[in-house]
């Protein structure tokens, strides 16, 4: 016997529909008829209203385009916002605990300036006024900011000794470049 036909059903059991088989299939059709009209219906009907609604939406506004100077106008505001947005950003407190200086250095600050200026490279300029009791202890804050990681350069802009004062203290001013 060849294995050339597989049969899953027992011999006799398909039959074509005749009969009460067909009758009943008919039947079930019959009582689909009415829904799958109703659904034909109802999307024919959503179909509608919907580009009812597109029709009903408010069209967006086409802006004219900028003249030359108001397109410059334009730009100019939004880099003064971008400035305004940059400073309230600066990490003030950061930085003030960064140029503190240690205990053992003489040295009193007397201002800071962040302007946040972009330097070389990108960097933001930070200005320091400082006095320090001698030309050594100006010397070495200038050497401990060097070395703080936050900082990637820093230098003597201008010096000089106050003779008005008691003790001729040394007034200094400084600039420290860093990055955000």
């Amino acid at each position: 016997m060849g294995l050339s036909r597989l049969e899953l059903l027992a011999p006799g059991a398909m039959q074509t529909f005749s009969g009460w088989r067909l009758a009943l299939c008919l039947a079930g059709a019959l009582l689909l008829l009415p829904a799958a009209v109703y659904w034909l219906v109802q999307a024919q009907e959503t179909r509608r209203l919907e580009a009812q609604l597109a029709q009903l939406q408010p069209a967006r506004p086409v802006r004219a385009p900028l003249s030359a100077a108001q397109q410059r106008e334009r730009d100019s505001e939004l880099k003064q916002v971008a400035a305004a947005v940059r400073q309230l950003n600066l990490p003030v407190t950061r930085l003030v605990k960064t140029v503190q200086a240690p205990r053992d250095l003489r040295v009193a600050l007397l201002g800071l300036d962040l302007n946040a200026q972009q330097g070389q490279d990108g960097a933001s300029v930070l200005k320091i006024a400082a006095e320090a009791e001698t030309p050594q202890d100006m010397l070495n804050y200038l050497a401990f900011l060097n070395q703080q990681p936050m900082f990637s350069s820093v230098y003597l802009l201008k010096h000089e000794m106050n003779a008005n004062a008691p003790e001729h203290p040394y007034r200094f001013q400084l600039e420290a470049q860093w990055r955000q």
